[in-house]
């Protein structure tokens, strides 16, 4: 009885870790897509009923076009050079994936009326991504420093 339980307990183990590797590579994949600014590649990884929110703005994105839209404008639209990377922890719960990055490069265009150009800038955030069966993201909850980045634009003093 013992053997049987230890045995189950290993392969529960494995299978749970085998999930963590498929929603980690998912995750790496679309982070990959970003890295070479590929917007149609982007768009692959995103369920046909995606929500997006994103506390910077506080607002909500749902569906697969309006989501692609909307981040890829948001974050890839007047940062031509942005880079985005994990960094520092990453937690796994079921489908659900929260990890830290930093997001930088230099903004050149509008925020709100004014003209911002040439200004870099660098900060981080905390994401959570929930993947489905089909290994496409269902849900994206983007947090980060709007603070720092607006600071750094030069638009607070």
């Amino acid at each position: 009885m013992k053997t049987i339980i230890i045995a189950l307990f290993l392969l529960s183990s494995t299978l749970l870790h085998a999930k963590e590797t498929k929603i980690e590579h998912v995750l790496n994949a679309y982070i990959e897509a970003w890295a070479e600014h590929n917007i149609s590649k982007i768009d692959t990884f995103y369920a046909d009923d995606v929500t997006w929110y994103d506390l910077g703005t506080d607002s909500t994105v749902k569906g697969k076009a309006k989501m692609s839209k909307a981040i890829t404008d948001a974050f890839m639209g007047y940062v031509p050079d942005m880079y985005w990377q994990k960094n520092g922890d990453v937690f796994i719960s079921g489908n659900t994936i929260t990890y830290e990055w930093i997001y930088g490069g230099t903004f050149n265009g509008k925020w709100g009326d004014v003209d911002v150009k040439d200004k870099k800038f660098s900060i981080k955030g905390i994401s959570t991504t929930t993947i489905n069966q089909e290994g496409k993201i269902l849900f994206q909850k983007d947090y980060y420093d709007m603070y720092g980045f607006m600071k750094q634009l030069g638009l607070l003093k």
